[in-house]
């Protein structure tokens, strides 16, 4: 994979560790077989993704295939996300190119979904313009279609996102967080930082919906269309902000996001002040990082992943504000 400004960019086709789907529970792999009409006869095992769970694409010998997702009961964390994944999913509106979730069981602990198995492909960096411009229509249907928020999805239990990780800035600033080395275009910037980076809690304060986690390894790419997987988190949060994440990385990997961002549907509204805002906020959670990650829940490319992204974020900021 090529270098880019920033580092060689993280393969996100090749990010987790998961376990075998041999190592599954005799209960759990007997419940996949009925969905599927037969044993599997190939499992090919989900390279991306961040979380630890079973994932992989299964097929029967009669053509029936099946992505499915499966977490025990430790780490509860992984287990919750994959549970409330397929809860969410189920109650997406119709306008939401998401897959399919065809059946959710818990087996002896075990958090067990099966779901539509796309024809398609993860992404992979570098991305085509036409590509990322496919992946932010995806993007524009489905934030107008959890807004005003459906019932449905509502009563899976949407939690507000809080500002407790996007304050590194203004942590240091008040001495609650030491400082860490910064990349160039910021060093010494620690006070402008912190007065950007201020605007936070009112950008979140929102009755808006968002996925919550969207990045572009969260979307999966067919010929002609693109649909929105993991949906474990959405949030009380401008989807705006989601656009914002997106395009971090599309930024890391050489096009336009500033032109993207003002030209996504989502961007109505928005002052450019606010955006400097979120930028700041992301680049300050990104630098920060999760060191203490416990490898149980999350795979250790995390910590590439956020390095990355962190000096793609920290750049978009820098420009915009002419440092």
């Amino acid at each position: 994979m090529p270098a880019t400004d920033y580092g060689v960019p993280l393969d996100y086709a090749a990010t987790a560790i998961r376990p075998a789907y041999s190592t599954l529970p005799a209960s759990v792999r007997t419940r996949v077989a009925a969905e599927l009409g037969g044993e599997p006869v190939t499992v090919d095992i989900a390279g991306g993704g961040f979380t630890t769970g079973f994932a992989g694409r299964l097929k029967a010998a009669s053509g029936t295939e099946l992505f499915v997702k499966a977490a025990g009961p430790h780490p509860v964390e992984v287990h919750g996300l994959y549970r409330d994944e397929a809860r969410v999913t189920a109650a997406l509106p119709p306008e939401i190119d998401a897959p399919a979730v065809r059946f959710h069981a818990d087996i002896d602990g075990w958090s067990v979904s099966g779901y539509e198995a796309l024809q398609g492909e993860p992404l992979t960096l570098p991305m085509r313009p036409e590509t990322l411009d496919r992946m932010l229509e995806t993007w524009a249907r489905a934030a107008r279609a959890l807004n005003p928020p459906p019932p449905d999805l509502v009563a899976c239990g949407i939690r507000p996102k809080t500002a407790e990780n996007l304050s590194f800035f203004q942590n240091v600033a008040n001495g609650s967080a030491a400082p860490i080395p910064l990349p160039p275009k910021l060093d010494g910037r620690w006070a402008e930082l912190a007065a950007i980076e201020t605007g936070i809690d009112r950008i979140l304060a929102t009755d808006q919906v968002t996925h919550g986690d969207l990045r572009p390894d969260n979307f999966f790419l067919g010929e002609e269309r693109a649909w929105i997987c993991d949906w474990s988190k959405p949030r009380y949060t401008p989807p705006w902000v989601d656009t914002v994440n997106v395009l971090i990385i599309a930024h890391g990997d050489g096009h336009d996001a500033e032109h993207r961002f003002w030209s996504h549907p989502t961007s109505d509204g928005v002052t450019g002040d606010e955006l400097d805002t979120m930028l700041a906020a992301i680049t300050g959670a990104l630098l920060d990082g999760w060191e203490d990650a416990p490898k149980s829940i999350v795979s250790p490319a995390i910590h590439d992943h956020m390095r990355w992204a962190a000096l793609a974020a920290a750049d978009w900021l820098a420009r915009r504000r002419g440092w």
